[in-house]
């Protein structure tokens, strides 16, 4: 996420998902198979009858269906995974209770009150800047979120000059228990 906008080709994520295979096994599976061949096939060869080609032949088409399928459900969760959530838009807004609206568009579906934490880049570093909670979607399918608790008013004043962008933002569907006493000490 972030500045880390990979590209998502059917390359990357094959090699993505058969680099621990070809890294590891290999080497083991080739050689295991040459070895086992030798002493498992009889010098005069091997006659099957139709059913037991049938039988062979379903049994590596479902095999062929069986890895497209995984194929295709593993480029799924992959383009999910690289893709997360972002913040579209953050802005102080007047009709809510707690001043700002943020708005949050991503692969991965949320319930309404849902909390999730928002932190700015700063050079390599990452800052929090503030816990929210989903209050809704917009008639865009977007979801928006309000803040809990205070946002810090150097935070304010970046973004009230235009140098805090939405791009700078970073979302994170998991919280700490810290960063949640830390919020909590703020509201009490």
């Amino acid at each position: 996420m972030g500045d880390l906008q990979t590209v998502k080709t059917l390359p990357s994520f094959l090699r993505f998902l058969f680099s621990p295979f070809f890294r590891n096994w290999w080497a083991v599976l080739t050689g295991c198979a040459s070895i086992l061949a030798m002493y498992i096939t009889p010098s005069h060869g091997i006659t099957l009858s139709g059913a037991a080609m049938m039988t062979a032949t379903f049994g590596v088409l479902s095999l062929i269906f069986i890895t497209l399928s995984v194929l295709g459900q593993g480029w799924q969760l992959y383009i999910g995974q690289l893709g997360g959530v972002q913040v579209t838009s953050f802005e102080r807004n007047r009709d809510m209770p707690e001043g700002w609206v943020f708005v949050l568009v991503g692969d991965i579906d949320f319930a309404v009150g849902t909390v999730i934490d928002i932190h700015k880049k700063t050079g390599a570093a990452e800052v929090p800047l503030s816990l929210v909670r989903i209050t809704s979607r917009n008639s865009c399918g977007a979801y928006q979120a309000t803040s809990i608790g205070k946002i810090n008013p150097t935070h304010i004043k970046e973004h009230a000059a235009g140098s805090l962008r939405p791009m700078d933002l970073i979302v994170r569907t998991s919280i700490d228990l810290q960063r949640i006493k830390e919020v909590a000490n703020d509201l009490g």
